[in-house]
């Protein structure tokens, strides 16, 4: 019985993998906290868990899977410690170490990356990327969402480069509008403004979103198209009409390339309100990349 819910749990893993983007990124479907649909999968509660691994305590899925709920549950300390029994358990469990890192990154605390654990979290996300293209041990033949979340720890830590691959990687399997939306922004923010556009036009193909218009208006400013800029920027502002929408309140890049845009039209005032939030959101969520950068910028405006 445990077995098949354990495998029940492995066939949601690209949902952690949105629902943990959803926290990291800013989804742009307009989710700004992480689910907690977690705990309704599985074994459905830490007691339920709790019973099943006095059963069978030397069970790696099992404090793997409690690791998971305690992740969404939000105690990423006691997720840790269940990830890591995990691994002693099974060291070729691969979703173990990809859950560890996760809430690695997700740790509430110092201010530098080596405070934040960081640096543990892209170790154990290569461990378990290594793990699953060469081994069969792994639960999840995609794993799609491990990539997707090293990007996003690589990108706060200042490996554009590297999350421009793993974005890149994600877009190659069923791409979502999300997956475009990451990959342009961190194109953009790479100054690679034709891969960026190519992106962020995907993004809205699929899914229209004010933050990526903001961000493909910044992109063609860039490339010299002023009237694309300029037609980009007004859908975004009727779009943020009085209840129509406005950006999400989790999504730093979207403030920071709304900040852009509004530079580009004079408008310092409500731009330093965006590189502001842009720093908090940032604070919050331990981007120390982009942190630097909103900063910097917020220095240059005055």
């Amino acid at each position: 019985m445990f077995d098949e819910i354990v495998r029940s749990l492995s066939n949601d893993l690209n949902q952690i993998c949105d629902d943990f983007t959803e926290y990291l990124c800013g989804d742009t479907a307009g989710v700004s906290k992480p689910k907690t649909a977690v705990k309704e999968r599985s074994l459905g509660s830490l007691s339920a868990y709790n019973q099943a691994i006095l059963a069978t305590p030397t069970d790696a899925r099992l404090f793997s899977g409690r690791g998971f709920m305690r992740h969404y549950a939000r105690d990423q300390s006691g997720a840790i410690v269940d990830f890591t029994l995990a691994i002693s358990l099974d060291p070729l469990l691969a979703e173990a170490y990809a859950g560890r890192a996760m809430s690695y990154t997700q740790l509430v605390g110092g201010a530098s990356l080596e405070e934040n654990r960081m640096t543990e979290a892209l170790a154990d996300f290569d461990r378990a990327i290594s793990l699953q293209e060469r081994s069969a041990n792994a639960l999840n033949a995609d794993m799609k969402w491990v990539y997707a979340a090293r990007a996003v720890a690589r990108s706060y830590s200042g490996d554009n480069d590297g999350a421009i691959a793993d974005f890149t990687r994600c877009t190659q399997t069923a791409p979502s509008a999300s997956d475009y939306y990451n990959l342009g922004v961190s194109q953009a923010t790479s100054a690679l403004y034709p891969s960026a556009l190519a992106s962020l036009s995907k993004s809205l193909t699929q899914r229209p979103e004010i933050a990526t218009y903001y961000a493909r208006s910044v992109t063609l400013a860039a490339l010299g198209d002023e009237f694309g800029a300029s037609r980009d920027y007004s859908e975004a502002l009727a779009r943020e009409t009085p209840g129509s929408g406005s950006l999400q309140s989790n999504d730093e890049h979207a403030y920071y390339f709304r900040a852009l845009a509004r530079l580009a039209r004079d408008n310092r005032e409500a731009a330093t309100a965006d590189l502001r939030t842009t720093i908090e959101i940032c604070d919050r969520k331990q981007n120390a990349a982009l942190r630097q950068t909103a900063t910097a910028k917020l220095a240059e405006v005055g």
